[in-house]
């Protein structure tokens, strides 16, 4: 094929269920960009937590992180783009998880706030565990909405939310308008600010670096890669995706557990 960039989800897609990239799809993204094709990781996590992935690909394009929210030069604190939660939203938000006691992450540009007996926090203390000290992710736990950057907030995430719990939530965003919500893995809600999304940021990101959408190549599991992939020339779902993800890509490859990614990479783009 003719390909000009190469976008990759992370979680569900890259990353097999250890949240670990295996050898062989660092090898064949590694194959790509020694052909001269653009990589991209497009991450519904803070590029904070992508710093270690990046740096075994040998990435040093942007990264696409928050769902969109944000666009940051990989290893630079260079910010192309970004857009925060409008600050009356973030505040009733907190302020919902608080009450409610959710089990929230918070994203700033530069911080990770997590809520005392988090469970969802274990998976960022696991990373910094095992990744060398200028990869780890800042965190910071709070215990009040007042703790929070209020007006420069990014994204929140919310772990094992029920359908009911969302469905409450989905009428504070309605009622502002200004919100928007999206599942990036299963037991995870994302809200990010009303018109965020991967293909948005997807799209942005091609006419800064000058690259053809319909030469781009987008891998996918979950529905908050819909957006990207519908922008995309070739959208590729991995079997583990959802089924609507399924229906829309062009090829459905191995699972993330079978390497989906180099898979695809060796039979459909080098091939």
């Amino acid at each position: 094929m003719d390909i000009e960039c190469v976008v990759c989800d992370m979680d569900g897609t890259l990353l097999n269920s250890e949240r670990d990239i295996s050898e062989g799809n660092v090898r064949a993204m590694r194959q790509l960009k020694e052909k001269g094709v653009e990589l991209v990781l497009a991450t519904g996590r803070t590029d904070l937590y992508v710093k270690d992935v990046a740096h075994r690909l040998g990435v040093t394009a942007p990264i696409i992180s928050a769902n969109g929210g944000m666009v940051r030069r990989m290893g630079s604190s260079e910010v192309l783009f970004h857009k925060y939660l409008p600050q009356d939203s973030d505040r009733i938000l907190a302020e919902a998880c608080f009450a409610k006691d959710y089990d929230c992450i918070i994203f700033s540009s530069n911080l990770v706030f997590y809520r005392k007996n988090s469970e969802r926090v274990k998976f960022f203390q696991r990373y910094n565990d095992r990744v060398q000290p200028s990869f780890r992710v800042p965190l910071q736990e709070i215990s009040q909405p007042d703790d929070l950057p209020l007006g420069k907030v990014l994204k929140f995430f919310l772990w094992n939310i029920t359908s009911e719990q969302a469905a409450e939530l989905e009428c504070l965003y309605n009622q502002s308008r200004q919100l928007t919500m999206v599942s990036s893995e299963k037991g995870g809600l994302d809200i990010v600010p009303q018109g965020i999304s991967k293909g948005e940021g997807l799209r942005f990101l091609a006419q800064k670096l000058g690259f053809d959408l319909k030469k781009t190549v987008v891998f996918g599991d979950n529905y908050n890669d819909i957006s990207m992939m519908k922008v995309a020339g070739i959208p590729i779902a991995v079997a583990n995706a959802e089924q609507e993800v399924q229906q829309i890509a062009k090829f459905v490859t191995r699972s993330n557990d079978e390497d989906g990614v180099a898979h695809a990479i060796q039979n459909y783009i080098l091939a």
